[in-house]
């Protein structure tokens, strides 16, 4: 198996994709775009949960390094290769998981376009982050 030099990645692009990847959420469920369309199919509200957000400030960062290191072995870092293994990420991880949601938990099909999507968004502007920032 092939290792990764970890001290190759670019953390400055990690956490620029990180940050990258966490505006996208609060853009994507604000009012403006999918928040009062969200708010209608789980009855919940936008207010967020602050005492987590450090936890998901530091999900965020996660995801970009994994992405990072799934590029280094993708063949990257180069922003086809980001963009191709956010997109292989979302399709093979995040479609799939919500997809559960949607038999198990029973959630609207228009939930699953929102939450997906928003992923889809995220994870695409990730890795080409990642990918094309050498």
């Amino acid at each position: 198996m092939e290792t990764i030099d970890l001290s190759a990645i670019n953390y400055l692009a990690v956490l620029a994709a990180g940050m990258v990847h966490m505006a996208v959420g609060l853009v994507w469920y604000s009012r403006r775009l999918f928040g009062d369309a969200w708010v209608g199919l789980t009855h919940a509200t936008l207010e967020p949960a602050v005492r987590w957000m450090p936890l998901a400030a530091v999900g965020h960062l996660v995801i970009a390094f994994v992405l990072a290191v799934l590029i280094r072995f993708a063949g990257g870092p180069t922003l086809t290769a980001g963009i191709v293994v956010g997109l292989l990420a979302w399709i093979g991880f995040v479609v799939t998981l919500e997809a559960g949601e949607l038999v198990w938990e029973k959630i609207p099909f228009r939930l699953f376009l929102i939450r997906a999507g928003e992923h889809l968004v995220a994870l695409s502007a990730a890795g080409a982050i990642v990918g094309a920032w050498q």
